[in-house]
């Protein structure tokens, strides 16, 4: 039996990791909790505000892709942020902000050896085989002051609840599943890694790139227009793009849908 998220012990996991910010709310069920977040920056809310749901009804990822969750499973959260004092096209950084606190979460609170797979998921990978997804991201910038970031990650779901067959869970991978300590941490990095970005600690951009499995991969990017590309990961650069070595040509990748090849 799985149990729902209790809001004392949150808080208590909340003090223990040193999170300021506000408590986040918590929802049996909705349709999308970056939905819910939106309406809360509409009224006002405050960057950290957060928002976690047992069961999401029409959850959604990258592209309007469903995200299915079956209740008290995952960790389904969204977060504000309110970029407003950093310039526009910094904002790429983002998601990719955010699964970097959620992979640095997941090893410090699960035990579980998770990286980033760029742009926007959370995998675990062993050698050069597939990588099992663990987590995604859904970016929205809402408007010129405002952005939600969506983050679901597979807490205890069994092998045969799994979305798809490439998935996994912290539950499979041997991990921890308490998911209020899972929150707490999650929430903390998050704001550790955003300050970084809006002071210029530069250090962040180096975590991403020794956490990203991308790199050095040989991949298929679809990009935006459908088009199809094929090379190898060379790096992430200082946008948080994609550099990909394509036939002896370097193409910068703003976004796209990637697959890894495996060996």
């Amino acid at each position: 039996m799985r149990l729902a998220l209790n809001l004392t012990t949150l808080e208590s996991s909340l003090v223990a990791a040193g999170w300021h910010g506000p408590v986040p709310i918590i929802l049996e069920t909705t349709e999308s909790t970056n939905s819910d977040v939106a309406r809360l920056a509409a009224a006002g809310a405050v960057e950290g505000s957060c928002i976690v749901a047992e069961h999401q009804s029409a959850g959604r990822g990258r592209q309007a892709r469903s995200w299915v969750s079956p209740p008290s499973a995952g960790l389904w959260m969204s977060v504000l942020v309110r970029p407003v004092d950093m310039p526009r096209e910094t904002w790429t950084w983002l998601p990719l902000i955010a699964g970097l606190s959620a992979c640095d979460a997941v090893r410090e609170t699960a035990g579980v050896k998770a990286s980033v797979k760029w742009p926007n998921d959370l995998v675990v990978v062993e050698g050069s085989g597939a990588p099992r997804k663990l987590a995604g991201i859904l970016s929205e910038a809402i408007d010129d002051d405002t952005v939600v970031l969506g983050i679901g990650i597979n807490v205890s779901l069994t092998r045969d609840e799994l979305p798809i067959p490439t998935a996994t869970s912290l539950l499979l991978e041997g991990g921890s599943v308490n998911r209020e300590e899972l929150l707490a941490s999650v929430l903390v990095r998050l704001a550790l890694r955003l300050n970084q970005w809006r002071t210029g600690d530069h250090s962040f951009v180096q975590d991403y790139r020794a956490a990203c499995v991308t790199i050095g991969r040989k991949v298929e990017v679809t990009l935006p227009d459908q088009a199809v590309l094929v090379g190898t990961v060379i790096d992430v650069d200082d946008q948080g793009h994609l550099v990909v070595n394509h036939g002896g040509d370097t193409r910068i990748i703003t976004a796209g849908d990637v697959i890894h090849a495996t060996i």
